[in-house]
Parts: structure tokens; C-alpha cells; sequence
């Protein structure tokens, strides 16, 4: 099962998201916008623990209110450079940078809340058929300005 380094969202954001992605499910039946939890995949590791110093990226966090699609993502698209530090000192990429929403290619545009507040995590991502588990192995909340 592969795990990845995500950006976890502050919880206004969240509710946001999930009342976008239960529209998308409406418009189009596709369980990937129920599947799991909105987040910012930073990128794979093999890491099983938070043990490396990282910077928080810039706060507010800007994000691009028309959904994108790109690697079979329908995602938020999120300025790859506000992320580029974070991802150097974790040694991982991603193949877009966004906040994700599912794997069908639909447009969409909404307003999102700003990003005040980010916690990195570890997530294992586990797919059985048309069943996505997703589970936070570890989390910590990134602090502006510092190192955590």
C-alpha cells in the first residue's frame, strides 16, 4: 500500500470541499468524489514516521478556484512553487500540485476559504475495486515561519 506526505486542510476548508465533492458525485456518479479525505498529496515515501525538520509553505495558501484535471485528477490547482520547499526537504514530487477532489475529468468552479492552517501527514492509500481506504498513519501541524 502506498503512502504519501499530505497537507491536511484546516476544517472550514474541509466542509467546503466535501459539499463540492457530493456535488460532483451527483452530477456524475463517480465514487472517487467520495472516496477520500480532500487533502494536498505532496508525493510517495517509503518514511514511516515524521521525523524529518520541514518548513510550513507560505500562509495564506493561494488556491485556483477552477478545478483542473491532470494524472487522472480532478483537483484545486495550488502554485507547484508555493510547495516546492516542502517537497525538497521531504525528497518527494507529485505529479500536480492542487487540493484533490476525484479521478473524473468534470468542470467546476467554486470559491475557496483561504488556507491558514496546515498539518502534515502521513497517509496510507488502499484501493480494493471501486473501494479507496485511506488512513492518517501520523500528523503534526506546521507552524509559520518555523521548522517542525
Amino acid at each position: 500500500m502506498p503512502v504519501y506526505y499530505a497537507l491536511l486542510l484546516p476544517q472550514q476548508v474541509r466542509l467546503k470541499l466535501n459539499l463540492i465533492r457530493r456535488t460532483l458525485y451527483s452530477k456524475s456518479g463517480n465514487s472517487s468524489f467520495r472516496a477520500q479525505e480532500s487533502c494536498i498529496l505532496l508525493g510517495e515515501t517509503a518514511d514511516t514516521s515524521l521525523s524529518k525538520l520541514v518548513s510550513c509553505p507560505p500562509l495564506p495558501l493561494p488556491v485556483q478556484g477552477t478545478a483542473a484535471y491532470a494524472e487522472q485528477s480532478l483537483h484545486f490547482p495550488v502554485p507547484e512553487e508555493a510547495l516546492r520547499q516542502i517537497r525538497e526537504e521531504l525528497g518527494v514530487s507529485h505529479s500536480y500540485s492542487g487540493i484533490y477532489l476525484g479521478d473524473e475529468k468534470l468542470e467546476y468552479e467554486a470559491e475557496i476559504p483561504a488556507i491558514n492552517d496546515l498539518r502534515l501527514a502521513l497517509v496510507e492509500v488502499e484501493r480494493q475495486g471501486n473501494l479507496t481506504l485511506w488512513r492518517t498513519l501520523s500528523e503534526k501541524h506546521l507552524q509559520r515561519g518555523k521548522e517542525v
